[in-house]
This record gives structure tokens, sequence and C-alpha cells, in this order.
């Protein structure tokens, strides 16, 4: 059983389209339906959870949004934030992994 925990910051960035809102809104929905604890900021969303779980999302986030072409940037620590502290001025949000 996976003890560690991550922090996850990304970026999703879609790519010749107009709908950029609507696109990123399908990720946010796909990161909220996860389960895992996430701050949703202006230009990025941190996550929290086991390693096979941020996988897990990460591919979700791929598989969902392969009719689109996109960027997402990533950024995992195993020791940077790794205690959800709620910081920043995001609407934080925390659920249940």
């Amino acid at each position: 059983m996976e003890k560690t925990e991550l922090s996850c910051q990304m970026s999703f960035y879609p790519l010749g389209t107009e709908r950029i809102d609507e696109t990123v809104n399908e990720v946010l929905k796909i990161i909220e339906s996860s389960g895992l604890k996430h701050q949703i900021n202006h230009m990025s969303t941190t996550l929290w959870g086991r390693p096979s779980q941020i996988a897990q999302l990460i591919e979700r986030i791929i598989t969902s949004m392969d009719q689109t072409r996109f960027v997402l940037q990533i950024t995992i620590s195993n020791h940077c934030g790794c205690t959800f502290g709620g910081w920043g001025d995001g609407d934080i949000i925390q659920n249940a992994s």
C-alpha cells in the first residue's frame, strides 16, 4: 500500500481552439470527479494524493481529451506542499480519497 503523498501542480492549455474556457472546464470536471484533494487557482490546479491516484488522473485527462490538441504542464513533488494547507487564493475543495 502506498504511503507517500505527492503534491501535483498542473496547467492545461488547449491549442488551436476558440473554446478555451469550455475545454479547460471539461478538465476541471475530471479533476473534481477524481476524489482527490485539490485547489483550483487562476493559472493552475494543485492536487494531493498517492502516486497511483495522480497517475490515474493524468491518464484519464489525456484519454478524455484525446480529440483536443493540448499542452499539459505538470510539476510533482514528494516534499513541497505535500501537507494540504489550503494556501493560495483559489477555491479550496477538499474531497475524501
